[in-house]
């Protein structure tokens, strides 16, 4: 196959999944390479994609999001309302939520449970545990879900025209932020250990190819904070080599919420910021 490397087929990429071409596109604007979509129209065990250099080197290419068990299907369920919900009462509210098993059970009450706490002044639903009163079925519900809500009562829920509706956020992860990512290595050694990661290596050495690249979405959920933090927020690259399977030369980790995706080849870790001035790398 011939590769038109500044003119490529627009459609090469139509048939993957979005965080897939999303990865191809990171790839191709930070290797200069052209992305062609493999795991496509009934493929079985194939790599998600390949790369084509313009000295003609092939990479496999395979794409695995990684996050805990049920961020995933949380950030789904509260982004198909664009993480809000139709305002409830006079005040503007902020709802969080740790488990996705809360959501329909919230989503029932939480109107209650703010007309409740407005009429009883208060911002928050535990406020009136303290009161040692007898609690209303909802407001007893909500304290003992993984759901925490804030009434904001000087930001009003209708102000003139502007409608502000409920926000609903995953509940947030917490403490210290390691910028060096000294912790990143034996998280990696962790991750790759595990089942799905291995099914994925497997795909790569299995497939005929001069190079071979494990692409990581990494959700802010999936590893410790201090590393997943990190990975987003620090400008530094790891200290330590990726401890890659041998057959494997790349591994990209592409944080959620980051402005940089790190990559480890043969040279070691560089980072390319692919919505602003690609950086090259052999």
């Amino acid at each position: 196959m011939t590769y038109n490397f500044d003119n490529p087929d627009p459609h090469r990429l139509d048939d993957l999944r979005p965080e897939e071409k999303g990865a191809c596109l990171v790839a191709e604007r930070t290797l200069g390479v052209v992305a062609t979509g493999w795991d496509v129209n009934g493929r079985q065990g194939a790599v998600d994609a390949f790369l084509e250099y313009r000295d003609g080197r092939r990479a496999a290419f395979e794409v695995s999001k990684i996050a805990a068990e049920g961020a995933l299907q949380m950030d789904s369920l509260l982004g198909r309302d664009d993480f809000t919900w139709p305002r409830a009462g006079q005040w503007w509210w902020e709802i969080s939520v740790g488990s996705r098993r809360d959501i329909p059970q919230l989503q029932e009450r939480y109107a209650r449970v703010i007309a409740v706490c407005e009429a009883a002044g208060v911002t928050r639903p535990e406020h009136l545990v303290y009161r040692g009163v007898a609690l209303d079925p909802d407001i007893e519900w909500v304290v003992g879900s993984s759901t925490t809500m804030w009434g904001y009562p000087d930001v009003p829920a209708v102000d003139g025209e502007r409608v502000r509706d409920v926000m609903v956020v995953p509940a947030g992860r917490g403490g210290a932020t390691d910028s060096t990512l000294a912790g990143l290595h034996d998280t990696l050694v962790d991750e790759l250990a595990s089942p799905q990661m291995k099914k994925r290596v497997a795909k790569l050495l299995a497939t005929d190819a001069d190079e071979r690249h494990l692409y990581l979405p990494v959700h802010l959920s999936a590893w410790p904070f201090d590393v997943a933090d990190a990975l987003a927020s620090s400008d530094s690259l790891p200290p330590d080599p990726a401890p890659l399977p041998d057959g494997i030369t790349h591994l990209w980790l592409a944080p959620q919420f980051g402005k940089r995706v790190l990559l480890w080849a043969p040279n070691g870790w560089r980072q390319s910021l692919p919505h602003g001035e690609p950086t090259e790398v052999d």
